[in-house]
């Protein structure tokens, strides 16, 4: 089994979709930006794949992705970037001029679909201060096992500590127990976690972990 770990590029975009879906589901019954835009999957997954063609959507942008492939195959992928713009909470307009244009949804759609996601905001953590983050981290089911993310993590921390950063840090749905697992093998200690009972009314989890370590 050949393993490389490569920079993501615009042919990739349908797999990084399907990694931010997969990602974001977690252990939930539904993927939270399902619940959020109120789409279907395939729907869904249209929005996620035009969402890493933002530059300004740092952590679901392409360029701040890397993908592990085995024998040519693209099997997981997580996006390393600064957070920047892309802080918790973030400005949601992005999220919202996309799904006007690319499904020209009415005004009181539009509403909705803020509303969630100010809801979802609820439950995050603030993120810390001039830190490193990773993001939307998943594994194609065949590939698990394997030592995908664990090379992954590797390549990502190098690049947090090639650009200057000395922490790193990563959010985790409380509930997801082989996520934080995978995430703590590789060094990540939970530092703050965010409840919200509107959080879990929408997405059925109490909210989120913030797990960092040093680089």
């Amino acid at each position: 089994m050949q393993i490389t770990i490569r920079p993501a590029h615009d042919r990739d975009t349908p797999f990084l979709a399907w990694v931010m879906y997969t990602a974001a589901r977690s252990h939930l019954d539904e993927c939270p930006w399902r619940v959020i835009f109120g789409e279907t999957e395939a729907r869904t997954l249209v929005l996620l794949e035009h969402m890493t063609r933002i530059p300004a959507l740092s952590w679901s942008c392409v360029a701040n992705f890397r993908i592990a492939e085995v024998d040519g195959t693209p099997a997981a992928a997580m996006c390393g970037f600064s957070p920047g713009a892309g802080s918790v909470p973030h400005d949601p307009q992005p999220e919202l001029d996309l799904a006007r244009r690319v499904f020209a949804y009415s005004e009181a759609h539009l509403a909705g679909v803020s509303e969630r996601l100010g809801i979802a905001a609820l439950g995050m953590p603030r993120d810390l201060p001039d830190v490193w983050a990773i993001e939307n981290v998943a594994v194609l089911p065949e590939y698990r096992g394997k030592g995908l993310i664990d090379k992954l993590f590797e390549r990502v921390f190098q690049e947090g500590r090639d650009k200057g950063f000395m922490h790193v840090q990563i959010h985790c749905l409380i509930g997801n127990e082989p996520g934080l697992r995978t995430f703590e093998r590789n060094g990540f200690r939970v530092v703050s976690q965010q409840t919200s009972a509107a959080f879990n009314d929408l997405f059925g989890a109490p909210g989120a972990k913030l797990l960092a370590q040093a680089l």
